[in-house]
């Protein structure tokens, strides 16, 4: 059984994969051997069905990052039928672009050289295997623009 603090681990090793910056690292804490696979990023409309073009999305990342941190908090764990676990945790992302970053298309992105961060809600599906949890599942989420502007002016507040 999988529990709260192997997948704190998971999710820690998962950020040090990413700040990386490792196709291959950040793949090895997935289960490719699953039947079913998904994945959407906060900035596609769609997600990804296969590890084929998860493995894409991930590759093309290599070289459109120079700096990539990742921070998880508030991880809830609840246990489903199959060894599964449904996880939700807050993710920070901070990402720093490089120079010479190009949409997956080839052609020049516009926030070259630039940094941006920001906060999601991440939903994973994690199995059990002989290695340890790996993800089969991932989707980032957004606070409605409401929410997190709101949340911007409380902080910002100096009273």
């Amino acid at each position: 059984m999988t529990t709260h603090a192997d997948i704190e681990s998971l999710l820690s090793d998962y950020a040090a994969a990413w700040a990386a910056n490792d196709p291959d690292k950040i793949a090895s804490y997935w289960d490719q051997s699953a039947e079913t696979h998904f994945y959407k990023a906060e900035e596609f409309d769609d997600y990804f069905a296969t590890m084929a073009e998860i493995k894409n999305y991930w590759a093309h990342n290599e070289g459109f990052h120079e700096a990539i941190k990742l921070g998880f908090s508030l991880v809830r764990v609840s246990p489903l039928a199959g060894g599964i676990s449904l996880v939700i945790t807050r993710m920070r992302w901070d990402i720093r672009f490089a120079s010479d970053a190009t949409n997956a298309d080839g052609t020049g992105f516009a926030s070259a050289g630039k940094a941006m961060g920001g906060d999601n809600h991440v939903l994973a599906l994690v199995t059990g295997t002989a290695d340890g949890p790996r993800f089969i599942g991932w989707s980032e989420t957004p606070d409605a623009p409401v929410k997190y502007i709101w949340r911007l002016y409380e902080e910002q507040a100096r009273l």
